[in-house]
């Protein structure tokens, strides 16, 4: 396929930026490997803290180039996270996102970024006995794995892959409100059971109040196999409940996940880590054609290397059909990208997309550059 003049000039764009960003690596060459993310899940065991408070966080600031929008700066977010050691079996923790500042209201006249502030997370964690942990308030609903690795300084790409993040298959960052357990069986992995307020089709929205929602609350189950081989993970989720205001119709979500650190498993450095996931599920007498019941499904498959101590190149494809009911609905997204750890708490990237759709057969490829500072 040609490229358009949009496309080859934001394809120019992405490999200058690519050289920019690896020229701009130069000075930190000698470093012996990047510099580590940090990494919220390593919290659960309190008793290991050194100190009684930790605080992290990361910011990202991006450029977008895509054939569908403006061409724009995105002051995408500042994620602070602060966790609180109550005693060596208990945890206070909290994660507040403020998103694409600057706020401009709409009108009829202007419109403009939606600034927000969001608490992604507010979880109180106990631990009754070891490797039993209980969880309560909001926290991220422990469906799939994606989530572990979506904040900018732990993703290999700008963008995350549509079919966890836009919503329509399950609802982007899904944190909710309710109460769950997990429990680690040595040499396995993990299970965790909850119950929340949301579920697979509204996501957080709250069950009493005049938003929407219903008295029901969704449940919900996770297993994680992580324990048999370091550097291994795969497993399925899987979580139901009643959608509709009048607590009639069923929603449900079915997921499979697998993650190979085939560099952690062999002990060689530029050995490619994979992420795959695949959803489906339905969401009964919801389908945009009456009568029907929508059923929607997805899947990723992203590869990354680290080529150099402070080099990494990543690719993910996938497909997505936000209700399969709907002929040629079906989308589909590759992005390639790198990523400079130019010093200490600062990564560079760069990405290129492109993202198609069956029914209109046309391409919207989307180049995209990212600053992540972390701490």
């Amino acid at each position: 396929m040609l490229l358009s003049n949009r496309n080859f000039q934001a394809m120019r764009a992405f490999m200058a930026a690519a050289a920019v960003l690896l020229l701009s690596s130069i000075p930190a060459l000698a470093q012996s490997e990047a510099t580590p993310a940090f990494d919220v899940t390593a919290t659960a065991q309190p008793s290991s803290w050194q100190d009684r408070i930790a605080w992290h966080g990361y910011y990202q600031f991006e450029y977008t180039d895509q054939q569908s929008a403006h061409r724009t700066f995105d002051n995408h977010k500042i994620t602070v996270w602060m966790g609180v050691k109550l005693n060596d079996r208990a945890y206070l923790s909290s994660e507040v996102e403020y998103e694409h500042a600057p706020k401009v209201e709409n009108s009829a006249a202007v419109t403009g970024g939606s600034g927000k502030i969001k608490i992604d997370s507010a979880t109180l964690r106990i631990s009754p006995i070891d490797m039993t942990d209980v969880y309560m308030g909001v926290f991220y609903v422990p469906f799939g794995i994606e989530y572990y690795s979506y904040p900018g300084h732990k993703n290999k790409l700008v963008s995350r892959p549509k079919v966890m993040y836009k919503g329509k298959v399950i609802p982007g960052t899904w944190s909710d409100v309710g109460i769950g357990g997990a429990y680690v069986v040595n040499g396995a992995g993990e299970m965790d059971l909850y119950v929340v307020n949301g579920d697979g089709k509204n996501g957080g929205v709250s069950r009493d109040n005049s938003s929407g929602g219903n008295d029901s609350k969704s449940v919900g189950v996770r297993l994680m196999f992580n324990r048999f081989i370091d550097g291994i993970n795969f497993g399925g989720s899987y979580i139901s409940g009643k959608w509709d205001d009048l607590d009639l119709y069923k929603s449900d979500r079915l997921g499979l996940h697998l993650r190979a650190d085939t560099d952690t498993v062999t002990g060689i450095s530029w050995a490619p880590v994979l992420i795959a996931e695949y959803v489906t599920g339905k969401d009964e007498a919801a389908s945009s054609l009456a009568g029907l019941d929508k059923e929607v499904s997805g899947y990723y498959v992203q590869v990354s290397s680290l080529i150099h101590p402070i080099v990494e190149l990543a690719a993910r494809y996938g497909q997505y059909d936000y209700d399969e009911k709907v002929t040629d609905n079906l989308r589909s997204e590759t992005s390639i990208g790198i990523v400079g750890h130019v010093m200490d708490g600062i990564q560079l990237k760069a990405e290129y997309q492109w993202n198609t759709e069956k029914a209109k057969e046309v391409q919207d490829d989307a180049v995209m550059l990212q600053a992540v500072a972390f701490w």
